[in-house]
This record gives C-alpha cells, structure tokens and sequence, in this order.
C-alpha cells in the first residue's frame, strides 16, 4: 500500500514521504559513525566529490564499566544557523572578496556570509532531529536519552521568522522556510536573480551568460528546481525529547556580528537589498563588519548599490527579551529561566544538574564574554548545585570568550579565565558544552589545586562540514572514577542524492551535506574540512576523569 503525500490543511504538498516525519523511507535505519562513516569518493575533473560509505569508527578508549551507573545521556546539537536566505539584511556581497583567488583574500579570510548550501538549512536540521529520534537508546549504555541540548546559533541571522522555524522544527509540524515573494524566490542564486557569478546557482546561468564560478572552476553540479523545492513546506518529526536551547551570537546580532539599530531593523522588512560596496570602498571595509571583538557595523551607505525585493514584516530582527519568551511559549520542559536575565537557565537532566549561560557580547563582535552580573549568577548556581554533578553548557567555549568590548557607561566584560577558573574551583562541575567553532573538539582542564577538573566539549555545527550531532553519556563506575562517552551521529540523509528526489526532506539535507564537504574555499586549504571534522579522538571516544563525589 502506498502512503498519500502529507500535505498541509490548505493541501499544499509537503516535502518528504515519509508517514512518520517527513523524511524519507528510502533512508536506512539510522547507523552511528561507529558502524559506518560518510566519506569523500573519487574527485571529477574539476574537483567536485561525491560521499560514500566508509568503515565505521571505533571508539578511543575503554568501553564503561559494565556496573557503571549512566547518570544522563544527552543529545549535543549546536549551529544549526536556521538561514533566511532570501533576507535583504544579508550580506553576501561580501563573501566573494574572501574566495580563492579575489585580491583581499590573503587579508580577509573566509568571511562566512554566503554559503551555498544555506537555502536547505531547514531541511538538514529536520533530518538531524529525525536522526534523534531514530537512535532510541544511547550508542555505549544502552542507557535511555534524557534530553536534547542545542548550543546556539539556532538562527543566522536573529530574525523572528528563523526563530520561529526553530520552534517549529524543535516541537514538530509544518513550517515553510520562505520569506517576501511566495511566488518566486529572492536568494541571490535564485534563476530570476540579479545575476552575479560569485554565487552558485544550481537552475544554471540564464541565456548569454557563462556558468557561475562555483560551478565554472570546482565542479558544481547543475540541479534545476532545487530552489524552489527549497522553499517547500516541510514536516519536521520534533526532537522527541525535552530540549533546551543556548543562547548564540547569530541568535543576537545581524550575521552574527552587528548589533541591530533602527535603520538595520527598517532594512530587514524593506524592500531594497544592499549588493555591492560603495563606490570608493575598498574590501578591507568588511574587517570592519566582520569584526571578532565589538564594535561592528554594516559597511553599507546611502550610495551603495541596491535592488528591489518583497518586503516582508515577518524578517524583522528580535529584540531583547524575544529569545526567551520564543521558548516559553514553546514549552522548555522546567528549565527555570532567570528573571532579567532569560537566556541563561538552569535544569536537571537525570542526575545531573545542567547550567546555561548567555556568552553573546550584546554590544558587538562574534567572539563572547560574560558580565559581572551573570558571572555573579553562576557563581551562586554552582554554589546551589554542591554535592551534584554539573554540566555547564554556552554558545562559545572557554577559548573564544576574548570580546571584552564594552561602550563607555556598560559594565565590564569578564573573559575565559574569569568563566574558566570559576568552573574549576567547583568540584563537582564534570563538563562544559559549547558550539562556535563548528567542529568536534575536546580538551581537559585541569583543577590547580586538586586532582580533578572538567572536559570540554564543541560539537560540529549543522550548516557546515559534516553536519553531525554527538551523544554524550555520562557514566559513574566503580573504583572512583567518571566516564564520559561520546558517539557521534549522522543525520539521516543518504551518502548520495537524488536531482529526481527533490521533494524528499532528507535528499534536501544530502544535497546541502555534499555542499559542505566540497567547499570551494577549503579546495586549496584541505585543513579547513579537517579542522571542523576534528580528529577520530574528539568524535568517538570514552574520556575520564577522578569522580568528585567518590
């Protein structure tokens, strides 16, 4: 018997074909990297690399002990930057003056404002969470899961219409990631699109016109009516555990980076799109808007080049306050939120008590920092939580807290080793869950003063190479010691896709993952993919450390 397509209450169709999620049925049962692996095939003649099965990946370390107790089994997501391509507050203009070969590459880097993959955001993170579902039970324990976390930059760019399809996505049902024209789509490599060859655009160049240079130069494949199979309803499957969410910078600040001001917030809902710097403008402009510490600014001005879009109210950027409401509505499973201070949290997940903090410098700059004001409120959480096990979670990891900029008026920015050495002094504090940097990353901190100390954790984001999730099981053992294991899981795309398949969610987010693993920008620097990879110690493995309440 074959199943009816799921379609909305207005009968418009939804993509996927699956009876349960949404996702596809093609799609095997869900295998964790310790059975196989997805990795790059044979290179065509420009590059281009499909994704194939490979070996699965053992875990680093022993295995708990079988009379271990599992004291919480956590689902680790974090970055999954929730992307309204179609925004006029976007800047992919500037992204180009960073690609291979442009003069101002060696001084800019890789800016990060334009992907090609950032149409299927949506759908990645809907097979990501159906790949949460299908894991029933922890990979090592066997132990139950307890809850899924989410480490920030749930949007990318702090608009209320990415937000919503957070919750959405997080809680189930039907969201369309679309925004201005329903019609027609105003991505900047969209068919009807201002052409620019800098973008890929997968429905080809328009007559008279040479093939873009993603697809000219590395090999990108021609996919007609991925576009618009991009801005399909889609049918999430929910997390189907409690979850919680961390607060990031791309859930604050435009691109991450700028605080908003009205005129930023006039943009957002407008119809005019900035494309180009100003005459006059140089490219090193962007370090200006690109900035890691604060201030930072749109480079833009009232002479830059635009063009007209559908406006739409629905982009309009969040306000303070309008994070933490989003998720009281939707129902955060107890996490006692702090009063003036709502994006950091407290709960407890099986026999751990988990605390969140809000790193986001509000004044500017994509690295993070804290204030006085919450570093006060985590000094008392944890003083609050003697005698438990504590797992401290954030958007930025200890390293990249480095923003102290503060305007003149503001309190003081207190930095990692304000926030590091504070964890440490408390004993029973065992991990600290963090995103940012997407890539699986692992590093132990040592207590100065005792035997003991914390791991850290990063796990890679959604959007970019290899857009995984992690399970972390925290487990005591006989004989005075903790284990903390770690697998790390696939979302349940297909190592293939399907250009006949494109009203399938999952296809969608297989598409979007051989995007990332064949990034143009890591072509003549392969350490960029292996970096966000990170190394087969920070993915599989069992770490441990003394037990502080042995």
């Amino acid at each position: 018997m074959t199943a009816a397509t799921p379609t909305t209450a207005s009968g418009v169709p939804v993509a996927g074909t699956s009876t349960t999620a949404g996702i596809s049925t093609t799609v095997d049962l869900l295998a964790t990297t310790a059975e196989r692996t997805l990795v790059r095939g044979e290179p065509g003649r420009l590059g281009w690399s499909e994704l194939v099965v490979g070996p699965g990946e053992a875990h680093h370390g022993d295995a708990p002990h079988a009379a271990g107790e599992a004291l919480a089994c956590l689902v680790h997501l974090s970055d999954l930057h929730l992307c309204d391509a179609e925004s006029p507050v976007r800047q992919e203009y500037l992204d180009r003056h960073g690609d291979p070969g442009a003069p101002y590459a060696g001084r800019l880097g890789t800016i990060g404002t334009y992907r090609p993959q950032e149409i299927l955001t949506v759908q990645v993170a809907a097979a990501a969470l159906d790949a949460v579902q299908r894991l029933d039970r922890a990979p090592v324990t066997g132990a139950p899961l307890d809850a899924v976390i989410v480490t920030g930059d749930l949007t990318d760019n702090a608009q209320r219409n990415e937000l919503a399809w957070y919750t959405s996505l997080m809680t189930g049902g039907v969201l369309a990631p679309r925004s201005g024209d329903p019609g027609h789509s105003g991505w900047v490599g969209a068919v009807d699109a201002v052409w620019s060859p800098s973008y890929w655009h997968p429905d080809g160049a328009p007559s008279g016109e040479a093939p873009d240079r993603p697809t000219a130069l590395y090999g990108y494949p021609v996919v007609p009516g991925l576009v618009e199979a991009a801005r399909a309803h889609v049918l999430s499957p929910g997390a189907g555990l409690p979850w919680y969410s961390v607060h990031g910078n791309h859930d604050a600040l435009l691109q991450g980076t700028v605080a908003p001001d009205p005129e930023l917030r006039r943009l957002a809902t407008g119809d005019q799109r900035v494309v180009d710097l100003a005459a006059g403008q140089t490219p090193l402009v962007i370090l200006e808007g690109a900035a890691p510490i604060g201030p930072a600014r749109y480079t833009h001005d009232a002479t830059s080049p635009r063009e007209s879009v559908t406006a739409d109210p629905a982009r309009a950027l969040v306000r303070p306050g309008e994070f933490d409401e989003a998720h009281a509505d939707a129902d955060q499973h107890g996490a006692s939120r702090v009063a003036g201070n709502g994006n950091a949290w407290v709960c407890d997940i099986g026999h751990v008590r988990v605390i969140a903090i809000d790193t986001v410098n509000p004044h500017g700059g994509w690295q993070g920092s804290v204030d006085a004001e919450q570093l006060a409120w985590l000094s008392d959480q944890l003083d609050r939580a003697r005698g438990r096990y504590v797992v401290v979670t954030s958007h930025h990891p200890s390293w990249t807290l480095t923003n102290a900029y503060a305007p003149d008026g503001s309190p003081r920015r207190h930095l990692a080793d304000d926030v590091l050495g504070l964890l440490l002094r408390h004993r029973g504090v065992v991990a600290w869950l963090a995103g940012h940097v997407h890539a699986h990353t692992h590093v132990w901190h040592q207590a100065p003063d005792r035997d003991g100390g914390l791991w850290e954790i990063t796990t890679s984001s959604l959007v970019d190479w290899p857009q995984q999730l992690r399970v972390l099981e925290l487990v005591r053992e006989p004989g005075g010691t903790l284990a903390l294991a770690s697998t790390v899981v696939d979302h349940v795309g297909a190592p293939g896709w399907d250009p006949e398949a494109l009203g399938d969610t999952a296809n969608l987010a297989a598409v979007s993952r051989s995007l990332a693993v064949n990034d143009y920008r890591a072509r003549s620097s392969p350490a960029l993919l292996a970096r966000t990879a990170g190394t087969p110690a920070d993915r599989n493995a069992v770490w441990r450390m003394p037990d502080p309440h042995a």
